[in-house]
């Protein structure tokens, strides 16, 4: 990001882009291009489409930038163009019941390898629950759990009511719970799914 730009907000480089400042676009990108591949990357569970949709979000924005609401945080903006183009993708290709959680492998690598523990369940166990949830409930935990958003700010994603975003998180959690009691989940002292 050139110097220039560091002590930018969001609403002063969307403003020097469009006065014709294409280094303050190029600042933008830096600052928010890691959330929205993370998105990206959680909701498609697919490396080369999360960063094709991560490109085609920039794209996107860059040529939509005079429908941003400078009342919103730019992020958030971003964040609803990565959600939507995602979940496309998830359409076009079949694949609503697909969730891989990359940040829970994260985490246990930068843990040491803390994953011996066999009461926590690790990412494929995730993978597998959380591929059976339908795909706006699987977003929102998603963004509430994994980019920490809350409830105002994911309903602004999704452009849905704060009360349906609730509703989505209760149920999305309720049905967690259910697939993670329900049946034989050890076996020999690891959990058990069915792949």
């Amino acid at each position: 990001m050139p110097k220039s730009h560091d002590n930018l907000t969001d609403a002063d480089l969307v403003r020097a882009v469009g006065s014709g400042d294409r280094d303050a676009y190029a600042a933008l990108v830096d600052r928010h291009l890691q959330s929205v591949h993370a998105v990206a990357m959680r909701i498609t569970c697919d490396a080369a489409a999360a960063q094709d949709i991560s490109q085609d979000v920039f794209v996107r924005a860059y040529e939509r930038l005079y429908l941003y609401d400078g009342n919103h945080p730019f992020r958030n903006w971003l964040l609803k163009i990565a959600t939507n183009l995602s979940l496309n993708h998830l359409r076009s290709r079949q694949r609503e019941r697909i969730l891989h959680l990359r940040a829970a492998e994260a985490r246990e690598d930068s843990a040491g390898g803390r994953r011996e523990d066999p009461d926590i369940p690790g990412p494929q166990e995730w993978k597998h629950w959380l591929g059976q949830l339908d795909e706006t409930q699987r977003t929102v935990i998603v963004l509430f759990h994994f980019h920490e958003m809350p409830y105002t700010e994911i309903a602004d994603v999704l452009d849905v009511p704060l009360n349906t975003v609730r509703t989505h998180l209760h149920r999305a959690r309720k049905r967690l719970r259910e697939l993670m009691t329900a049946g034989p989940m050890r076996e020999n002292g690891k959990w058990n799914v069915a792949r």
